[in-house]
């Protein structure tokens, strides 16, 4: 088997069980996760999507309060028990959740997408996959990114000892973006406390910028033959 598909075998499993009943997955709604929502939202409103994707959706919580910004949205996430949960809880619009490895999955030959949501993703998938391929991915979010269109991106930073939240990590994930093309239009870092922790998170949203139309010359008078047009 390949490694590649071995690491998507292993991360759906560690996924599944996260998301089942009784497992680490606790925080989607704790106050500290709603206030950092709220802040992901004031960031998107003012504007209407036409296609949305989100990329790693869980069981749906951001997905519920967003759906209703964008005429429709598709969410993905690898674990079959989170998407289940999403299903059940339905959404205030039309979602099409599915199970799906972003890893093998097609953003460009499905878009051009007018928002793109990545929260709580992109460590997860630098801790599976090669940083070339992560680059990759965020490359063809950015081609698959309708122009004007925008990229919403929140990531916690780590207060203790864990290594795929550590700071220098979650910025060097956040510039990835930025050199790929994505322009930043606004950023801020949420802190909470939650269960005697403290917590960070940092919130980016990224904007594609519209291609420049180029203007067509208008053509010029004729200059004469050096001959003065004799043949």
């Amino acid at each position: 088997m390949k490694e590649r598909e071995l690491n998507g075998e292993q991360a759906q499993a560690f996924f599944d069980d996260l998301w089942r009943p009784g497992g680490l997955w606790g925080r989607e709604c704790s106050n500290f996760s709603q206030a950092t929502c709220a802040r992901e939202l004031a960031l998107l409103e003012g504007r209407r999507y036409r296609r949305a994707l989100e990329v790693g959706c869980g069981a749906g919580f951001f997905t519920r309060l967003a759906a209703g910004l964008a005429d429709r949205t598709v969410a993905l996430d690898l674990s079959e028990v989170a998407i289940a949960r999403a299903r059940a809880a339905g959404a205030p619009g039309p979602v099409d959740y599915r199970v799906a490895n972003v890893m093998e999955y097609d953003p460009v030959t499905e878009g051009p997408w007018d928002l793109v949501v990545m929260n709580e993703t992109v460590y997860y998938l630098g801790w599976l996959y090669s940083f070339f391929e992560v680059g990759w991915l965020a490359s063809q979010l950015f081609e698959a990114t309708r122009g004007g269109g925008r990229l919403l991106m929140a990531n916690t930073f780590s207060l203790s000892q864990d290594y795929l939240h550590r700071t220098w990590l979650i910025w060097t994930y956040r510039d990835l973006f930025r050199n790929v093309g994505y322009r930043l239009e606004a950023e801020e870092v949420a802190r909470g406390r939650e269960d005697r922790t403290n917590f960070e998170v940092l919130i980016s949203l990224f904007t594609k910028e519209p291609r420049r139309r180029s203007r067509a010359k208008a053509p010029g008078p004729r200059r004469p033959p050096p001959d003065g047009g004799s043949s």
